[in-house]
């Protein structure tokens, strides 16, 4: 962008550059026919979060399914058959990205699946995948997280001029379709207070890529200037950067329409649709509605929710801020009071260094947090708190009491992390000897770690895991320790009941038992006619009581000391108690 300064304001306009070929597109049609009834949240939702390929697969069936409607507005296909040839040809999707596109689209809970397709094989014609959009009947939301489907009831819809689907979503680059689509949103994509469209909207950079979610300004200035060299858009009036509030004005956009009049009406022909627009207005009127719905009047199916009028005294606050009329009308119309007062209470902590209101707009628009010296009373004696003084006690090499005061941020986040060490360690907390111990890791590294955060960041896992290892260990060892007390405990009442068995196999078995003592005696003479040390050493121990009840066990299939435990114990060994 090239500055002009004309009387102490900057003027932003397009640089210089050489003329480009001209334009095959000669504009958009008025939307007064020839139009696809789109959801809005596919500008809310879809376009700002996922890629290309879902926006020109779930673009393409929007066109197909809603772009052919009967009279009265239905589509005349809900589900469309899609094969990979007619996704790449016609919606401009490289056939190595369509499986990953739907996926993603399946999974965004845009589109649903009616049949899968199958491959055309040699005795198989195959199958082409039958896909509709997916509608939801909960509230209306642009957050992609509470997003499940698009919204049936009425309004929140807009005609759209099929050319945006037929012409800009199969062709552009995806920065390109965000900048177009956001003028179509914020111009007549809106509804004013009288029932009327936008046709053209003041849009600064800063709100285009904030809505829209490009990455850089250089890659929005480089797709505005392909959308106006391609004749999508134009720019009716540069924006304006002054020192002073009151001229600052962003740059106004409108879409370029086929007939190339702005604010005039165009009479539909005799063979248009009755669904027509007024579009002739030129600037949308201060007191406008954000309710987002068609682009038709329907007083009777559509309620337009107007916003209560502006609190006197509030908007004279903000006008003596630096805010204008008009601009302190509309934060009170799109936040509530409670949010404006706060930021307006918190702006003197914020320290503005050259234009408060636009600081304070910019805090109520984005519902900052409040500043960190007001929050850090909050943070004074909580884990987090204490978990940061110690780790960057022992980074310091400070093994005395900490005299370090983290921040309201740093606390943040190692209360969080605080709580993840708290589950690994099932419920055992040692904040300050884990605040140690990491402070002391980031130590021991050979690139010393300028914050906390970053530690977190980068020892984080590492450290948790070393957490959940010692608890496992220590379980281990807890339990190995009980089971060895219950043992030694109730061994000898175990051996006690082997003894009772003997004495009623005895009497029960004889002859089985008569068995069991001729094998005794054959082990013991193998025993004693063998030379070697440990078959002596073995014959010392072999008619031991204990050795002997052993071997009566294991010769009639009694249960061990565990299975007696288990089974027969009636003070038997509760792990979990």
């Amino acid at each position: 962008m090239e500055q002009t300064v004309v009387e102490n304001r900057i003027v932003l306009t397009a640089p210089k550059a050489p003329r480009p070929a001209a334009s095959t597109f000669r504009g958009f049609r008025p939307p007064t026919s020839n139009t696809t009834y789109t959801p809005n949240q596919f500008f809310d939702v879809v376009i700002p979060h996922f890629s290309r390929g879902v926006v020109r697969i779930v673009g393409y069936l929007i066109r197909k399914t809603l772009g052919w409607c009967d009279a009265n507005g239905n589509p005349q296909e809900e589900q469309i058959e899609a094969s990979y040839s007619e996704l790449e040809h016609k919606a401009g999707v490289s056939r190595d990205m369509i499986r990953s596109a739907l996926d993603d689209a399946l999974t965004g809970h845009m589109l649903e699946c009616v049949r899968e397709g199958r491959p055309k094989l040699a005795h198989d014609a195959g199958q082409s995948a039958l896909y509709s959009l997916r509608w939801s009947g909960a509230a209306y939301t642009t957050r992609r997280a509470e997003f499940h489907g698009f919204f049936e009831g009425d309004g929140n819809r807009t005609d759209i001029p099929n050319e945006f689907f037929d012409v800009v979503i199969p062709n552009e680059p995806l920065s390109v379709i965000k900048v177009v689509g956001s003028i179509i949103r914020h111009s007549i994509g809106f509804q004013t207070k009288h029932g009327r469209r936008r046709q053209q909207v003041s849009l600064s950079f800063q709100h285009i890529q904030n809505y829209a979610r490009i990455g850089s300004r250089s890659d929005l200035a480089k797709a505005v200037r392909i959308a106006m060299e391609k004749n999508y858009i134009i720019r009716v009036a540069d924006g304006v950067f002054s020192h002073r509030f009151d001229e600052r004005r962003s740059a106004t956009y409108a879409l370029r329409w086929s007939d190339s009049l702005i604010g005039q009406k165009t009479a539909p022909a005799v063979d248009q649709s009755e669904n027509q627009t007024s579009i002739g207005q030129i600037s949308a009127p201060a007191d406008q509605s954000e309710n987002q719905t068609s682009i038709k009047t329907k007083p009777e199916n559509e309620t337009i929710n107007r916003q209560p009028a502006a609190n006197t005294e509030l908007q004279q606050k903000l006008i003596t801020t630096g805010f204008s009329e008009k601009t302190a009308a509309k934060l009170i119309r799109e936040h509530t009071r409670q949010t404006i007062e706060e930021q307006m209470a918190w702006l003197p902590h914020r320290a503005p260094a050259r234009s408060p209101a636009g600081l304070l707009r910019r805090a109520i628009e984005q519902q900052w947090p409040a500043p960190a010296k007001l929050r850090a009373p909050e943070v004074l004696d909580t884990h987090g708190w204490e978990f940061s003084r110690h780790f960057y006690a022992a980074f310091g090499g400070n093994r005395g009491e900490p005299v370090n005061e983290p921040s309201p941020r740093e606390v943040e986040a190692a209360n969080a992390f605080v709580q993840r060490l708290t589950r690994a360690a099932a419920g055992e907390s040692q904040v300050s000897e884990w605040g140690r111990a990491l402070g002391q890791v980031a130590r021991e590294q050979r690139n010393p770690f300028p914050s906390l955060q970053l530690a977190i960041r980068q020892l984080g896992d590492a450290f948790l895991v070393k957490i959940e290892k010692q608890r496992l260990h220590a379980q281990l060892a807890s339990v190995t320790q009980l089971r060895e007390q219950h043992e030694q405990t109730h061994r000898a009442a175990w051996l006690a009941w082997l003894t009772e068995q003997e004495s009623a196999m005895q009497q029960s078995q004889p002859e089985e038992y008569a068995r069991f003592i001729a094998k005794r005696n054959h082990e013991r003479a193998d025993l004693a006619a063998d030379p070697k040390p440990w078959s002596r050493k073995a014959l010392d121990s072999f008619d031991v009581e204990s050795v002997r009840i052993s071997a009566f066990r294991q010769y009639f299939s009694l249960p061990d000391f565990w299975q007696w435990d288990a089974s027969i114990n009636n003070q038997a060994l509760n792990p979990t108690a």
